[in-house]
């Protein structure tokens, strides 16, 4: 597996991806890479995407976890429960992808 380092010190070194964030001073993450399912740098990030062993597939935007499918739900309850709470009167959701 290629060596990929980006801005914020993150990097997939010997089969596990490592992010060291430095908006958290003293946290790193590290996960066991099985297989990189999609690297690509866009327009507007380098977007990775990964399985992992233990936390399925894991998208990651400019060296950042975003999400994995283990814990996929909590942002998935932030898109819908708060608007949801703020509006008065909710009829119709869309949710653009």
């Amino acid at each position: 597996m290629e060596n990929t380092v980006y801005k914020n010190e993150s990097v997939i070194e010997n089969g596990w991806f490592r992010e060291i964030n430095s908006n958290w001073d003293g946290f790193s993450i590290n996960l066991k890479v099985e297989e990189v399912l999609f690297q690509q740098k866009s327009e507007f990030q380098d977007v990775l995407v990964f399985k992992s062993k233990s936390f399925g597939n894991v998208l990651v935007l400019n060296g950042i976890i975003q999400c994995t499918e283990r814990d996929e739900f909590t942002y998935q309850e932030m898109i819908t429960h708060l608007p949801m709470n703020l509006h008065p009167n909710p009829q119709r959701v869309g949710i653009a992808t």
